[in-house]
């Protein structure tokens, strides 16, 4: 019979999103609330759950003998004794909360405010009201829809910053166009042109796309477009531009 560790290993390494994909592993600084006393025998049982993969961040929870551990914005619960873990959400019945979905959002907005919008691929309106983060591809079709309505989420004061998720790796041939998008003097136009299926100039120079995928899967990103709202929310798929517009200033007005 295998051991607790093993068999929540085989559970977490399916829904975990570490960075095998672009050749990293996740180690972050363990954070603990220098309020919370963490029991030793959670200490020791987080440390073990994934071999050679600590976790971001310790921190009790409204249950008593119940601690939330997260893995970038993977979350799960283990008790005081270290004996159990469960996988999921909490929910705050009275206040209708999602108390993992919180710590979540504010992983995801600290992992994108850590990038810097100069290494994005931006369109600004006169007046923002709000601002959205967009994983794209040049090849996704949801991307092209997306981006076709670029001038209604304008209009709506969304400001809309790109970063490159090639979904075929880096090494495809549609980074090698996201690249080129990058390196552009123009890269709005050339993000316009590129999901028109235009031909554009093939460039070559550094740009900051191996960070946005590495930035993707810390947050558990699979797939494009893939937006997020400015405090953190995740929105996977594609959204009529006056569904999101709705949704985005509103996250704003609410102080987001």
């Amino acid at each position: 019979m295998k051991s607790k560790h093993a068999l929540f290993c085989d559970y977490f390494l399916k829904h975990l999103y570490v960075f095998l994909s672009v050749g990293f592993i996740l180690l972050l600084p363990l954070q603990i609330d220098a309020d919370d006393e963490i029991p030793q025998l959670v200490l020791e049982s987080a440390s073990e759950l994934i071999p050679g993969l600590m976790p971001e961040k310790i921190e009790a929870t409204p249950i008593k003998e119940l601690y939330l551990v997260s893995f970038g914005s993977q979350i799960i619960y283990i008790s005081t004794d270290g004996r159990y873990v469960v996988a999921g959400d909490m929910i705050d019945t009275k206040s209708g909360r999602n108390l993992a979905e919180e710590v979540r959002s504010l992983t995801r907005r600290k992992l994108i405010d850590d990038l810097s919008e100069s290494g994005m691929v931006v369109f600004t309106p006169e007046a923002v009201r709000s601002t959205i983060t967009v994983f794209t591809d040049i090849t996704c079709p949801y991307c092209v829809k997306l981006h076709n309505e670029i001038e209604e989420l304008l209009k709506g004061g969304v400001k809309v910053r790109y970063l490159g998720y090639p979904r075929a790796g880096l090494s495809s041939s549609a980074n090698d166009i996201l690249v080129s998008v990058w390196c552009s003097t123009d890269r709005g136009q050339a993000m316009t042109n590129a999901k028109a299926g235009k031909r554009i100039e093939e460039l070559i120079c550094e740009t900051p796309i191996a960070a946005h995928m590495l930035t993707a899967e810390k947050m558990g990103v699979r797939g494009t477009p893939t937006i997020v709202l400015q405090n953190g929310e995740l929105i996977p798929g594609y959204v009529p531009s006056s569904e999101l517009i709705a949704r985005s200033n509103g996250v704003a007005d609410s102080g987001g």
